[in-house]
């Protein structure tokens, strides 16, 4: 909590004046930017309109990472592999824009393992093996700082047994999406605090 004012104060220009920065949409539901040239922080501003319907949104990634509440509220529900749970279907992907399926799809069983919830000035870590699923507030900002693991392109995304895998490829983000998206940001921006 004694370094969130300082991150508000880093991450409030990103979204004063959004369109001096490259952003991209991810299909989760999120515009993202990274600071800094060696992409260790990323910025993230959750919208639920930047969604693609149905994205298979649950997922490991190819880094472990720290993450900042900034405003909003969000949910991190995390999974393990089991023998007992519910059927699913996973891939290994290559994440980034142009990325996709990269294995043979295969079958896992996941049981949900539990609900975080956390709010503006809060953090969470989790390791790059760490199957999990985000839910958030529509404006609700996260910074994330990240380590690269392995190769840090490759991670698994998992979809119901029975379905189709959606892509949540980032793609740039429109101007409109840039401004809309970071003004929903600063209306929630004391929301909680």
């Amino acid at each position: 909590m004694s370094h969130f004012p300082a991150l508000r104060a880093l991450v409030r220009p990103y979204l004063e004046a959004p369109l001096y920065y490259d952003w991209t949409v991810q299909g989760f539901g999120m515009m993202r930017t990274y600071i800094g040239p060696d992409k260790l922080w990323r910025l993230n501003v959750w919208n639920s309109a930047l969604a693609v319907p149905n994205v298979s949104v649950i997922h490991n990634h190819p880094w472990h990472f720290e993450s900042w509440i900034i405003a909003g509220n969000f949910t991190n529900r995390r999974y393990t592999e089991h023998k007992i749970g519910v059927a699913y279907h996973f891939a290994t992907i290559k994440t980034g824009e142009g990325g996709g399926i990269r294995s043979k799809p295969d079958n896992a069983v996941l049981q949900f393992h539990r609900d975080e919830h956390y709010w503006p000035g809060q953090t969470y870590k989790q390791t790059a093996d760490e199957i999990h699923q985000s839910f958030y507030s529509d404006g609700c900002v996260t910074l994330n700082m990240r380590q690269r693991v392995g190769d840090g392109e490759h991670a698994r995304v998992y979809w119901p047994a029975g379905t189709a895998w959606v892509d949540a490829d980032p793609r740039p983000a429109t101007e409109a999406e840039v401004e809309d998206t970071a003004a929903l940001a600063l209306r929630r921006w004391n929301v909680g605090i």
